[in-house]
């Protein structure tokens, strides 16, 4: 959940119990600007400690919870892995590998360029994308996959050693 989507809430909160942004500001020690900026999406940044502070004032909880957003997480990260390269790696084809671990040698370059130029929130949905759709392997499996292909071809981002 973005910034901007709690502060839509909290204001929403605020409101249904009749709190004004100044009476809020009072209860949370913050300022009434903070508030205003934080509701109207335009803070850009607000420390955890402060956040929980606010959302417990107003009987809020942060959840966590999968992040929404990326549909095709497989589809992206092929097409992003295959920039560069002639012959495309399909998304098929990458959720297999994924799947297997086993890296097919022509499309060791685009598995390259996965591990180490892909968004991390890209590799992370694809990974939860390839074992939704299995029935044998599990996200930890497909790290580990992950985690081997980076050590085999030498990947020079560091998330996978």
């Amino acid at each position: 959940m973005r910034l901007s989507e709690i502060g839509a809430r909290i204001r929403k909160q605020r409101s249904e119990l009749g709190l004004t942004q100044e009476q809020l500001a009072r209860l949370t020690e913050l300022s009434r600007t903070t508030i205003n900026q934080l509701e109207n999406g335009t803070l850009r940044d607000l420390g955890y400690a402060k956040l929980a502070h606010i959302l417990g004032v107003l009987g809020l909880d942060l959840q966590a919870e999968p992040a929404k957003g990326l549909n095709h997480a497989l589809a992206v990260a092929a097409r992003t892995a295959s920039t560069s390269y002639k012959t495309p790696l399909s998304p098929e084809i990458l959720a297999q590998m994924l799947e297997s671990g086993e890296a097919r040698p022509e499309f060791r370059p685009h598995l390259m360029t996965l591990l180490d130029e892909t968004p991390l929130p890209v590799v992370v949905k694809a990974v939860y994308e390839a074992a939704q759709h299995s029935s044998t392997v599990t996200p930890r499996k497909i790290i580990q996959h992950l985690a081997s292909w980076a050590h085999e071809l030498h990947a020079h981002r560091t998330v996978w050693g």
